[in-house]
């Protein structure tokens, strides 16, 4: 045990029990410790000592205040904050899994559905952020915990808060704020009106990693790497992996544009992008095709081995980019027939809570017009055995699955979930909902009759006549 780690253990042991560390990177260290008052395990981040020294007491802690603000289910929320003896930290919720970093270290290039389902999901988080005015400034593998089928952005708006509130004295003490194989080339040649398309470009940078396994720009300088985000143009994905679809690559590349006005606009306008993917007119088709030409005369016969071939690549195309191709004369489940996966208790303290609240969503949901759910029964493997959301809808013949998080501070519960059509990946509906827990059963049954008011307005039109 290190002096150092001793000061820090002393300097916040009324607050948190520092039991190791976890982590490091360019502006902290992390530490997973017992959050005493709430017997919980969080992540307490320290910032780098010259770094500290550098922002002072005062400026980041209320500079980062604002990102307590943020409520969305892919975004990683801040419980606290501050200074004591000379650190100054954060603190977000510890989350049981991985980061897409560790996934990437151990397993490579991701699958394109997985990767898309990734992206699109911090698409939505820089989406939300952005909408209320705050940047991320260090979109990176590093940066985005996979905790069951979710990916959660953490450490928002942390680099822009050290930024602001270090100024200039940043550069003496030679902290760069964001990391060079991810940044954009606004702040890489120093220009100070970055804003929310740089983000933009270190999510395509994200995407482009997840699919080809490295990122666009490789060099053994930091130098080196800042110069080609400025100079040269990254090669198509399809470049480094065939199997990735062509407009999926092209997707990626508008997000590297070099001029941010050639870039897309706004998060939001990523994730619809990556929405379309999924849908049949989405443009992910097989290349060299083009429509027969109608004549009169009977065509030849087909060489039913060329046929065979031929169907065979198209099955593999469709696994490769996680559509569904159903045989003729089946039909898409309707997305009034649905899944409740059990509901992930984030703080790890909360049990009986999301199990309780699992029970009534099913029943809440069975007794509203129009909508068919799973029984409780089909569903409680999925909470020891997970599997993808694609093959949960086929083992259980339902066309959308609602998710959920929990965690909580004090007597405050955050609530998060989210509809999605499982073929496409496509997310129907989603909400963020905070509760006092001193109410908890009343809190709960408010909760639930939302949900279900929020998912049947979304899976069912006005006067439309629900499926069979």
């Amino acid at each position: 045990m290190t002096a150092s780690f001793e000061r820090l253990a002393t300097a916040l042991a009324d607050h948190y029990r520092i039991e190791r560390e976890i982590g490091s990177g360019g502006m902290a260290t992390v530490y997973l410790a017992q959050d005493i008052k709430h017997d919980r395990q969080v992540a307490v981040k320290v910032l780098r000592p010259e770094l500290a020294a550098t922002l002072g007491p005062d400026r980041f802690p209320r500079e980062i205040r604002i990102l307590a603000k943020l409520q969305h289910p892919h975004v990683l929320p801040l419980l606290d904050s501050g200074e004591s003896a000379g650190f100054l930290y954060y603190v977000m919720p510890y989350v049981e899994g991985e980061s897409l970093r560790q996934k990437l270290e151990r397993d490579g290039q991701m699958p394109v559905h997985e990767a898309v389902r990734v992206l699109r999901e911090v698409a939505d988080a820089l989406a939300y952020a952005h909408a209320h005015h705050v940047l991320h400034r260090d979109i990176k593998p590093d940066n985005v915990m996979l905790s069951g089928r979710h990916a959660l952005v953490t450490d928002f708006g942390v680099a822009k808060a050290v930024s602001d509130a270090g100024g200039e004295k940043l550069t003496t003490v030679g902290v760069a704020v964001g990391t060079p194989t991810y940044m954009s080339p606004e702040p890489a040649t120093g220009d100070v009106n970055t804003d929310h398309r740089s983000d933009i470009y270190a999510l395509g940078i994200l995407g482009y990693e997840m699919l080809s396994g490295k990122p666009p720009f490789v060099a053994p300088t930091a130098q080196a790497v800042l110069s080609a985000q400025v100079l040269e143009r990254p090669k198509p994905v399809t470049e480094r992996r065939a199997a990735v679809p062509e407009v999926l690559s092209d997707l990626l590349l508008k997000c590297l544009e070099k001029n941010p006005a050639d870039r897309w606009q706004s998060a939001d306008e990523v994730m619809h992008a990556l929405e379309a993917l999924g849908t049949p007119s989405g443009g992910i088709t097989p290349t060299n095709t083009r429509p027969l030409k109608a004549t009169g005369a009977r065509a030849p016969a087909p060489n039913r081995r060329w046929v065979m071939a031929a169907v065979a690549g198209l099955v593999v195309i469709g696994a490769a980019v996680g559509i569904t191709f159903a045989a003729r004369g089946d039909s898409t489940v309707a997305p009034n027939h649905i899944a409740v996966l059990p509901i992930q208790d984030i703080s790890g303290s909360d049990g009986q809570f999301v199990d309780a609240m699992h029970d009534q969503l099913i029943i809440s949901l069975g007794q509203a017009g129009g909508l068919t759910v799973a029984p409780r029964s089909a569903m409680i493997i999925y909470k020891t055995q997970p599997k993808p959301m694609a093959e949960v809808a086929r083992e259980l013949k339902v066309g959308a699955i609602l998710e959920g998080t929990v965690f909580r501070t004090g007597d405050q519960m955050r609530i998060n979930v989210q509809l999605t059509e499982p073929r496409s990946i496509r997310q129907l509906w989603s909400h963020s909902y905070q509760i006092n827990v001193r109410d908890v059963l009343g809190a709960q049954d408010s909760v639930v009759r939302q949900i279900a008011a929020g998912i049947r307005q979304s899976v069912l039109a006005p006067g439309a006549t629900p499926s069979p």
